[in-house]
């Protein structure tokens, strides 16, 4: 079995009830269930929320609702322990759990043929543990990255690094993209996956895409980013 888990969390700070906030008429979380839901190769759907808002918004969709123990609750839990516990409890529940997709319930930019895309690759290479959706860096080059010391900028890590501003002659850099996280099962025991994501696996595979698909919701730019994704056509998304 496939399953998509989606963790959304209640209290947030930044925007009020963030996860059901009306997107384009659309609680905020109805997105990443809906991708799921439409996603051919997925075969269960289920929410890992401490929110009652955000479990009825799920429940009316037809996802399954994981609710959280309360250890688990709040905005300084480690996300880590979360997906392992929503796993272990799809894994008690389901017993034929093979593959699981981990969306964030703050995303509008995931739909059904990029879960498909990601699962079909972990299906056909029984040597990966994982499939995540990256974006390449530019301007945000980690070697472009300061710090700030007494008051005053400084590259970050390394004060007397000297780095060309010519960003095209940097080795190429990528960061997951709120996106898609697919996973095996057992990865969430062995602990193996790239810092900071252990539940990944030692041998994740990227799936690149343009920047800024993948931003999740934090702000008001970050909603109106969300709604000019939304009006784009599909054949842009990818």
């Amino acid at each position: 079995m496939n399953a998509a888990i989606i963790t959304a969390r209640a209290g947030s700070k930044s925007i009020l009830d963030k996860n059901v906030h009306p997107v384009n008429g659309v609680p905020l979380v109805a997105y990443p269930a809906r991708a799921a839901l439409g996603a051919e190769r997925i075969d269960r759907v289920f929410v890992s929320t401490d929110g009652d808002s955000i479990a009825r918004a799920c429940t009316e969709l037809g996802v399954e609702v994981i609710h959280r123990p309360g250890e688990l609750g709040g905005d300084t839990v480690n996300h880590g322990d979360v997906i392992k516990h929503a796993v272990e409890w799809v894994d008690d529940h389901y017993p034929v759990l093979e593959n699981v997709v981990l969306l964030l319930g703050n995303t509008v930019m995931i739909d059904g043929a990029l879960i498909d895309r990601c699962l079909d690759i972990l299906h056909d290479d029984p040597n990966l543990d994982s499939v995540m959706t990256v974006w390449e860096a530019a301007d945000d080059h980690p070697l472009r990255a300061l710090e700030i010391v007494d008051d005053r900028l400084r590259p970050y890590g390394d004060p007397n690094r000297q780095v060309s501003t010519e960003r095209q002659s940097y080795p190429k850099a990528y960061y997951y993209d709120q996106g898609v996280w697919a996973f095996r099962r057992d990865c969430v025991e062995r602990r193996e996956g790239p810092n900071p994501w252990w539940w990944m696996g030692k041998n994740c595979h990227p799936v690149i895409r343009p920047w800024v698909t993948g931003r999740d919701v934090h702000t008001e730019l970050d909603l109106d980013i969300a709604n000019w994704w939304l009006a784009r056509p599909a054949t842009e998304k990818q």
